[in-house]
């Protein structure tokens, strides 16, 4: 599966912000004209100048780039601004207040769920006071122009807050089925790309830790898969548990691997360990069994401009040894290369 797909949302986003930008820019520049040159409302057409300025801005850039929050931010609040100046300065018979309608879809599309229902809830409150607090509504006072006004709002919301409800739900899901293995809820190997590429964006002091728990296969051909299906779930669970920055990563039969972010040789090392000793001290009871279980840990710590496969192979080799050593052991890819360096002396 291709990493950026996990990515929709984003791209999402990203294009309704450079074709809102673009569309966005032409519309105030057309009303930033006819309101300087024609209704002569130069505060509201000086605003629209920067507004058409910064939308084409948002066009160009995000052509090439992926859009910030605040662009988003900004664009809908300055867009709201707009329209709720415009509302009060300018005659009902203009009817510029139904560009409200338009509002909740785009807070929505650019900013998520929450954001959007507050900010639609805002924007309508806002136009119900500017509306009410003018002196006439002649020639839309009446009861029917202002339910059907009222009505339309709210169904653009509900509907606006119902899809992007079930867009981020399903999203979500998808996003488990392709990020987390379906035994132990742990991430499987997609989810550790996913994370070094992708989440990690500052990796100094990123070390990762591979894990394989000794003789496993022991527990399969002793009590069963079934049994050692359950005891991966526990496995998982403990090392979760012991956690407290970094992730747990499932990569393939009794094999797992953390990663730990911000830390320092001496302190991985701890941290592995300790890691170790606790599960080896740990009886799981499972189905009236007493399970006890010894763990072989290698450790590695990132490098500049180091790739993911590289980065789990220096992990990957310290384990072996580990398992070379006699298992139940921690073996670091640092103490490794120290050992690799006496070597080249003495010869």
């Amino acid at each position: 599966m291709d990493i950026g797909a996990l990515r929709g949302t984003q791209a999402l986003r990203n294009n309704v912000l450079k074709w809102m930008g673009f569309c966005l820019g032409v519309l105030a520049s057309i009303f930033a004209v006819f309101n300087l040159l024609v209704t002569n409302m130069i505060l509201l057409g000086a605003l629209e100048v920067i507004f058409a300025l910064f939308c084409f801005y948002i066009f160009f850039y995000t052509r090439n780039h992926n859009g910030h929050r605040w662009q988003s931010v900004t664009l809908c609040i300055f867009l709201t601004v707009l329209i709720t100046l415009g509302t009060y300065l300018s005659n009902i018979k203009s009817v510029l207040f139904i560009w409200t309608c338009s509002l909740p879809i785009l807070f929505y599309l650019l900013l998520g769920k929450q954001v959007g229902l507050y900010l639609s809830l805002i924007a309508a409150v806002t136009q119900a006071v500017i509306l009410l607090a003018k002196p006439s509504l002649e020639p839309l006072n009446t009861i029917n122009f202002l339910l059907n006004f009222s009505f339309t709002y709210i169904s653009i919301w509900a509907v606006s807050h119902t899809f992007e409800n079930s867009r981020a739900e399903y999203g979500q899901r998808l996003e488990n089925l392709a990020l987390l293995d379906p035994l132990t809820g742990a991430g499987n190997r997609l989810a550790m790309t996913h994370y070094f590429e992708i989440e990690q964006t500052n990796k100094h002091g990123l070390f990762i830790l591979m894990l394989d728990l000794d003789y496993f296969k022991k527990i399969n051909d002793h009590y069963g898969h079934e049994m050692g299906d359950r005891v991966l779930i526990e496995v998982t669970r403990f090392f979760r548990q012991r956690i407290t920055k970094g992730y747990v990563f499932r990569i393939g039969g009794e094999e797992f691997a953390i990663f730990l972010p911000n830390s320092d040789p001496q302190g991985a090392l701890d941290f592995a360990q300790e890691l170790r000793e606790q599960l080896a001290s740990t009886i799981h009871n499972i189905d009236e069994q007493a399970i006890n279980l010894t763990v072989s840990i290698g450790v590695a710590c990132y490098t500049p401009n180091q790739t993911l496969k590289s980065f789990i192979k220096r992990a990957d080799d310290a384990l072996y040894q580990a398992k070379q050593q006699g298992r139940n052991r921690v073996v670091t890819a640092y103490e490794l290369n120290q050992q690799l360096t006496r070597c080249n002396k003495a010869s």
